[in-house]
């Protein structure tokens, strides 16, 4: 019998959580988000497979579907690791070639036959030579080819010099010297073109997502309020409980569903057409100074992450803010100030550490590992982002409960106090604090 119980609760749960994913996705609104979304998916796609340049040995410019996989074949002549060498030869060759022409008048012919080869490893160079400056173009035409060959140890200086900028307290310093000896040189290089164009893809299209998941959260408890129909729900014998539990089980379940489907067709029509060269390469030969020790795909990964976590609290809060006011038209534009509002704000105020840990920096993934964002409690010091994905990770799952306990005793009153009524001298009933009459 116990079984059968068990058995039952789980089908009547079932049904409960497929009834209101139903509701959801039958609404006529929601359908047409849901279309657009796809739709700008789709045409995210075709942007991102045409937005490379690919120039050929005859100085003609493409900028077709194939022009990726052309640029990344070309590219990968350099493949392996990056010695100082190869640098050297690299370096060599951009000087000669700098000696012969002008930079702005450098035939297409050259460009496409050298220098496009070669176009992330000289930007390597001119961002280690940039130091803390990140970028400086064409520094590389100002070193001879031993600082070339001799270009990590010049790396190396310049981190010393950031850990000594960075590193207000002995642990800050003690954390970035660890992290950046855990990069490993000399750095391993493959084109990765087509996840370096896709990390913006996936940003900009996270961040859609994640406002339409709140827009369709937020009508999950408010519906049962604007149809005027909380007080037959919430009076049924599981309404305060199963009920209420489905319901918040369906949020995490959208979520999930919409999300992961819409980075599946955007990553999936994307990496078709461009390929997944470079996955492997190491994160630094962008940004020779992060303290992330990560290749580039695996960052792409991680902002993939993040940016799932980012729906999860959209929708949450979203369910949140509907129990606590039922109203769905207040709940939508929470999820919108927090992701699409708050960054903006962050850029007008003087409080630039407490907005690199709001969750717009979810979806800032590529920003954020840039840069030696550390922070310290006590003795223990942290980056930024796996903090960002464990804090609203919890928060997230915080707030379950919070939306549980908001109709655990919905719409129950407090039985009234038995009285005792007197009569006055005209024969009226008396009440505690009131005044009958009959």
């Amino acid at each position: 019998m116990h079984f059968y119980s068990i058995l039952e609760r789980k089908q009547v749960k079932n049904m409960m959580v497929k009834y209101e994913l139903k509701r959801i996705f039958t609404k006529r609104m929601n359908r047409l988000l849901l279309a657009v979304a796809v739709i700008i998916g789709v045409v995210m796609s075709v942007f991102a497979v045409t937005s490379s340049r690919y120039v050929d040995s005859s100085g003609a410019g493409h900028e077709t579907p194939d022009a990726v996989r052309r640029l990344v074949e070309d590219k990968n002549q350099w493949k392996g690791k990056l010695t100082g060498d190869v640098i050297a030869q690299i370096v060599a060759d951009r000087q000669k070639i700098a000696g012969e022409y002008q930079d702005d008048n450098v035939p297409d012919t050259v460009w496409g036959e050298r220098i496009q080869s070669y176009t992330d490893i000289a930007d390597m160079v001119d961002s280690i030579l940039g130091g803390d400056e990140e970028y400086m173009p064409g520094a590389l035409l100002g070193i001879t080819l031993d600082q070339a060959k001799d270009i990590y140890s010049i790396r190396e200086q310049y981190i010393e010099q950031l850990i000594q900028k960075y590193g207000d307290t002995p642990e800050k310093q003690e954390f970035l010297r660890k992290q950046y000896e855990k990069a490993d040189t000399p750095f391993y290089y493959e084109a990765s073109d087509s996840w370096n164009t896709m990390l913006l893809y996936a940003t900009t299209y996270g961040i859609i997502l994640v406002v339409l998941i709140g827009f369709l959260a937020a009508g999950i408890f408010s519906d049962e309020f604007s149809l005027r129909a909380d007080s037959v729900f919430f009076s049924c014998r599981y309404g305060r409980s199963r009920a209420v539990r489905s319901k918040i089980l369906t949020g995490l379940l959208m979520a999930t569903v919409i999300y992961w489907a819409g980075m599946a067709l955007l990553s999936g029509i994307s990496f078709a057409v461009m390929g997944v060269s470079g996955f492997g390469t190491t994160y630094q030969i962008q940004y020779p100074y992060s303290i992330y020790n990560i290749s580039v795909g695996q960052e792409y990964l991680i902002l993939l992450l993040c940016g799932y976590i980012a729906s999860l609290l959209s929708a949450s809060v979203a369910m949140l803010v509907s129990a606590k006011t039922h109203s769905a038209n207040i709940a939508v534009c929470i999820p919108f100030i927090l992701f699409c509002v708050s960054p903006f704000i962050g850029r007008a105020l003087p409080f630039g550490t407490f907005f690199q840990l709001t969750p717009d920096q979810l979806l800032n993934i590529l920003n954020s590992a840039k840069y030696p964002y550390i922070y310290q409690i006590g003795s223990v010091v942290f980056r930024q982002i796996p903090f960002i994905m464990l804090f609203y990770t919890l928060v997230a799952a915080v707030f379950l409960p919070v939306i549980y306990q908001c109709f655990r005793r919905y719409g129950m009153k407090r039985s009234a106090p038995v009285l005792h009524p007197k009569q006055d001298r005209k024969g009226n009933l008396l009440m505690k604090g009131n005044r009958m009459k009959i």
